[in-house]
Parts: structure tokens; sequence; C-alpha cells
């Protein structure tokens, strides 16, 4: 790594222990949710999605097991953090701040809500739910009380103040912590058996409250709270959200015939498959939250030589793979540091523009310069052979089976490697067998999404490069890690991210990561990669969009899909 990167790091690291402020915004709750003068109130929403067989299960520690839909309806978080531009919005909580050299969180909760059943809420309850997954940790998803999250303890302090103490700083544990769904203590106190706890008849305090379930439809039925604490909202009076069996040609034909409202999915040749059938009603919105990339194994040869990286990435078409497998939704701005558009004006280091267009340009004249500085050329049949003088091998490009999307760019990956001289094969495998050959690093190349997202772009270097996620041996399992790439700058840079509140060491951070990023390039970000939120508009208005990005798009099925819920109203 340059000299100046490793000054700059020394640097960022003796100001550590100066650092106040903060990299997240707190929005009123006006912004997220706006008055909507004369709004009509009623009607039903219906929502779809691709969950498979759900049952009248509600545990929302366990939504992935099931449907997921009560985290959209019933249980609340303390905030709800967009990841597209870190707007933090107060829910349950209704501030927070850190003290002690961020070794203390203080959230404030909202005063009058009171649970579905009349109990009154308190800070008391988000006590309990921390603690409650600590002395489970099956519940634990987001790893709050993992053995890297430094957090030491969770208390409440009055009747709306609760306190988060932490063994070491660990600032970006906010945003998961914020996400937590809250439950009610005088219910959950007297579960033993919360993993495999059904919770038929959930108690929250959220919008809605369960009303019934179908299992000939595959659908939970929810009505509107009545004593909901936020005032306005909701504006529906129902919610029917239903899996569809099959995939998404069920779902996208009930979307078609006007009978699911709001659903998730990615619909291929969206414009004429679905906006262009009827432009006036049916929209979309799907934001790049992530992106897709082409990850080497850095442990075997030659991916792990830098400039054999850097050539195949020069040879690779990025604006055709868009095209061709997303037909242009996800855009052609992505940025080989990984960092998505909507964060690059705050994040990107700006002195990085030059050197992060050079790296992501499609040009195969220049990676057969590149192969060729380090002894690589091709014989007489167009075949690549190293410096040892022995012809490449095929190299395999795992790819899930039947995913369509990165099934198309390992195709033009494929043809445009064979350009160089580089051969190549598509490896379709099952999905359990593609993780599996993934996390433990049996592969060549592989297509995969980002491993980590969120507000900032530290928590998608965070998924790719700690080493807390990384293996060192083939076969040993990689949790995230997948190009087993480990940089001690950037692990250290990493560590500064986590140990300050302050905005501009944040940045100084993740401009030192950035640059490392380009210069190592350990893996090829391909596509952007977007959420899936499609609207039929024709009885309903309030929904996000470009201009209007109140939340990040995600699944009807979740705590964005919820605030959705709170704004769609009736024309």
């Amino acid at each position: 790594m340059k000299k100046a990167s490793v000054i700059a790091l020394s640097v960022l690291m003796f100001l550590l222990v100066f650092s106040v402020g903060f990299s997240l915004t707190l929005v009123p709750l006006s912004q997220t949710f706006p008055q909507v003068p004369n709004a009509k109130y009623g009607g039903t929403l219906y929502l779809g999605t691709q969950a498979g067989p759900i049952t009248q299960s509600m545990n929302p520690f366990t939504a992935s097991t099931n449907s997921g839909f009560e985290l959209a309806t019933i249980y609340e978080p303390l905030f709800y953090v967009n990841s597209l531009n870190g707007d933090v919005t107060p829910l349950l909580g209704t501030s927070y701040k850190w003290s002690d050299n961020d070794l203390e969180l203080t959230v404030t909760t909202r005063d009058n809500v009171k649970w579905s059943d009349g109990t009154p809420f308190t800070a008391q309850d988000v006590a309990f739910t921390f603690n409650y997954i600590k002395k489970y940790p099956a519940l634990d998803t987001t790893g709050i009380w993992s053995s890297i999250s430094n957090l030491q303890s969770v208390e409440a302090s009055g009747t709306n103040v609760v306190v988060f103490k932490f063994s070491a700083p660990n600032v970006p544990l906010f945003s998961y912590i914020a996400g937590v769904p809250i439950v009610p203590e005088h219910i959950w106190s007297s579960i033993d058996n919360p993993v495999n706890y059904q919770d038929q008849n959930p108690v929250g305090t959220g919008p809605f409250i369960f009303e019934s379930y179908s299992s000939a439809l595959n659908s939970l039925t929810f009505v509107k709270n009545p004593n909901y604490w936020m005032e306005g909202r909701p504006f529906v009076d129902k919610v029917v959200a239903q899996s569809f069996i099959g995939g998404n040609v069920p779902n996208l034909l009930s979307m078609l015939k006007g009978q699911t409202q709001f659903s998730n999915m990615f619909i291929p040749d969206v414009q004429s498959a679905w906006i262009g059938k009827n432009p006036d009603t049916n929209k979309i919105y799907w934001p790049v939250v992530s992106v897709n990339a082409l990850y080497f194994n850095t442990q075997k040869y030659p991916f792990n030589d830098v400039t054999f990286r850097k050539a195949v990435s020069l040879a690779i078409d990025k604006a055709a793979l868009e095209q061709k497998a997303y037909f242009g939704t996800g855009g052609y701005d992505e940025n080989q540091t990984g960092i998505i558009p909507s964060q690059q004006a705050a994040w990107l280091d700006p002195t990085l523009t030059s050197l992060a267009s050079s790296v992501n340009s499609y040009n195969p004249q220049e990676a057969q310069k590149l192969l060729a500085s380090i002894g690589f050329v091709k014989n007489s049949s167009g075949q690549l052979v190293g410096p040892d003088g022995n012809i490449l091998p095929t190299y395999k490009i795992l790819v899930g089976a039947g995913w369509t999307d990165f099934i198309s760019m390992a195709e033009i990956v494929s043809s445009d490697l064979k350009q160089i001289g580089i051969s190549t094969v598509v490896d379709q495998e099952a999905a359990a067998t593609y993780m599996s050959s993934i996390m433990s690093g049996t592969y060549d190349l592989a297509i995969s999404w980002g491993t980590g997202s969120g507000p900032t772009p530290y928590y998608y270097y965070y998924q790719e490069f700690s080493p807390a996620f990384s293996a060192n041996k083939i076969g040993e399992m990689a949790a995230s890690d997948w190009t087993r790439y480990t940089n001690p700058l950037i692990t250290a840079a990493l560590q500064v991210y986590a140990g300050t509140s302050d905005l501009a060491l944040q940045k100084q951070a993740m401009y030192t990561i950035e640059r490392i990023v380009l210069e190592d390039l350990p893996l090829v970000v391909l596509t952007n990669r977007t959420n899936f939120e499609d609207f039929y508009t024709k009885d309903f208005a309030g929904w996000p969009s470009m201009s209007n990005p109140y939340n990040a798009g995600e699944n009807t099925n979740s705590q964005g899909g919820g605030i959705v819920l709170r704004n769609v109203y009736l024309k």
C-alpha cells in the first residue's frame, strides 16, 4: 500500500480520541410522514410477495421462516434507518445520543404509546426486548450481542430512557439496534421457548392489528389499529397480505389484474411486462441499494494477482451486463468502490473520481497490455499462456441455477474473457450448493450480490473485507468475505470508523478504504443492485418514488414496507 495511505491512517488513529458528532441524520417524523390535506380514509390494500406457504405464525424474531408481514404491520422498532441516504425516522424512539467517548448510547422513547391490548408502552419494554434476545441468541439475527459487537448492557432509566453501554465503541451498531422489533414484556416474559413460539395473536404498537388467517388463500388480514400513536395514520382500514405460490408469475398476474396494489418482485423487461401495459397505473420504485459483483477467489492463482484482476475488470463490458440482465433499470453508474449512487456525493473521495472511472472502463486492449506486463500472452490459438509457459485452464463462473439475471451476466463475462484468451464456463449450482461453494472458497469466479449494505459505505466494506467474516484456507467457511481478501489497513480503517461518531473522521476512514479497493480490486462491481417495489396506483396514492424516497424500496413484508403502509391513502 502507498506510503500516503499509511500516513493518512496513522493520523486518523491519532485524531480518534477527539471525536464528537454524528454520521446519520435524525429527521422529523413529518419528513417521512408528511401531512396530506384532505386525504381520503378507508379502503383495503392488497399486498403480494413470494414467500411460499405461510401459517398463522407472526413471531417477529423468526420472520424469515414465515411471511414476515408482522414486521410491516404490528411490531415497530425504535427507528427506521433509510439505507439510501442515512435518514433516521423516529418511531418508538424519539431521539438518541452518543456520550462517554461513544461508549454509551442513550435513546429516549416515545410517550403516550399503548400496546394493542391497551397496556402502556415504556422504556422497560425496550430494555426487556434487547436482554431477551441476549438470553435467547437464536433470536439475535443481526448480531446485536455477538462477540464482536462490544455491547455490554441495556437498561431502562425511568419510563422513557434506555441506556446502551459498550465495552468499546461500535457506533455502526446503532443501525442494527434501531431496527430490532420491540415486544411487550408483559407477554413475552412468560414465553420460555421463543424460537418455536407461533405468536398467533400478536400484540404490538404498530399501525395494524391481526384479524384473520386464510390457509386457502395463503394470506393474513390486518385491520387498522384505532389507538395507533401516530396521529392521522394509517389511512387505510385493512391490509390483506398474500404469499403467492409459484414465484413471480402468479404475483405479476394478480398485479396486472389490479387485484394486488403493492408487491415486491424483479420483473424481467419491466417496461414491457409491467409499466407498458398501463403506464398510468403500473409503477415501480427500484432504488439502488447494493451491487452485484464478480468475486475472485484470491486464494487461487492467478486471481491472487492484482494486475490479473484489473485486466479481468477492464475486459468486461459492464454496460452490456446491465442492459442484458436488468434492461437498464439499475442504471449505468456503478462504481468499483462499491458505493451506491445515492451515497457517492457524501462518501466518495472526490480525488478518486478519475481512478474509479479508469478502473471501471471497458478496455480489452488495455487488459491485454496489463496481462502481458506480468507475463500472460496469447498463443497462436488465442489461448492465454502464463509466465510458466502453460496454457491457463478453463475456469468456472459460479452462479445459482435458474437465476436468469446472474446467468445472463455470466454468459457475457465468459464471452468477454474469451476475447483476452481466458477460457471459462458457466457453472450453475442449486441455491444451497451455490452458497456452500462460495462460502467454502471452492469456486474460481462467482457472481453474487454485495454482502453488506446500509446507510453508509461502512456496512458494505465491513461485510466484504473484515477478517471477522473471512477464512484463511480453502474449505473453511467465510461468512461474507467471499474473496478471502483482507488488508490490515482496511481493518484499521474499519476500526476507526466504528470507534467514532465524528463524521469527518468516518469519511476519512472510508476514503482510505476506497483507495485501497480501487488499487487492489479484490472484486469487480458488475452492476448496481436494486430493491423491487411494484405498485398498482389506480385506487391509492402516497407511494415512494425516486423523487420522494421516503423508504429504500424494501419488501412488502419488512419494516421498510411498513413505512409505505402508513403513507398510502385512497384517491
